[in-house]
């Protein structure tokens, strides 16, 4: 029983809470609350001024970050990246004091205690009810943007709450693509000795398996002879 159990922990879900942690996000004080990589509408501003007449539709992942006690909060931070551009890194950050000036421009009958809540719940809509709600990311070139979280009806679409966000420093975006990759060098380590720890398990109690694992991985990576 006991070396069974050893063999499910070799096979178990990676933890990688240590290496999150050292997001640098998370490292200034603030605890994620919300992470989910949504279907966003793009619309980006040129050069001359004009915006592009058709918007694309790009996946980017949000993350929304509270400081502070959760009724009494210090900072809500709402952050917006994407995989395929390691540079796309975009920032809305509240607080208390700027918070007078959002309220009153987006008409929000909330106290600061409960924004945080409300941004959750406004993207859970787009997520979970894509045909009735969706996010509109407009981009100008001045590296600011208005994100609108809109609501589709028969006759026309209403936002229903917009969001400021700013480009972030150089120095944000130099610390956040360290992180990334550092990271995903140490994910794969980890997954690297996992496999080492798989393959001493299946040596062990099936020889001839590994054997057959390992021609079998080699047919499918040696590349293929072309035909003339």
């Amino acid at each position: 029983m006991k070396g069974e159990a050893q063999d499910g922990n070799i096979l178990s879900t990676f933890d990688f809470s240590a290496i999150e942690e050292m997001d640098p996000s998370v490292r200034q004080g603030c605890r994620l609350i919300y992470e989910k990589e949504l279907d966003f509408n793009l619309r980006i501003q040129e050069p001359n001024g004009d915006y592009q007449d058709a918007t694309t539709q790009e996946k980017i992942r949000v993350r929304l970050f509270l400081q502070g006690d959760e009724k009494n909060p210090e900072e809500v931070r709402i952050e917006l990246d994407s995989e395929a551009d390691l540079f796309f890194y975009y920032q809305h950050i509240a607080t208390r004091v700027n918070f007078r000036e959002i309220k009153t421009k987006q008409q929000l009958q909330i106290d600061f205690g409960q924004y945080a809540n409300v941004c959750v719940k406004s993207f859970m809509k787009c997520e979970k009810d894509s045909q009735h709600y969706y996010v509109m990311l407009t981009i100008d070139k001045d590296l600011t943007g208005i994100l609108q979280i809109v609501q589709t009806s028969e006759y026309k679409d209403i936002e229903m709450i917009a969001f400021d966000f700013q480009s972030a420093s150089e120095e944000g975006i130099r610390q956040q693509i360290t992180f990334k990759y550092g990271a995903l060098k140490s994910k794969l380590s980890l997954m690297d000795g996992r496999l080492q720890d798989i393959n001493e398990l299946i040596r062990i109690k099936n020889p001839s398996l590994l054997l057959q694992i390992q021609k079998s991985a080699a047919g499918r990576s040696s590349p293929r002879k072309r035909k003339y």
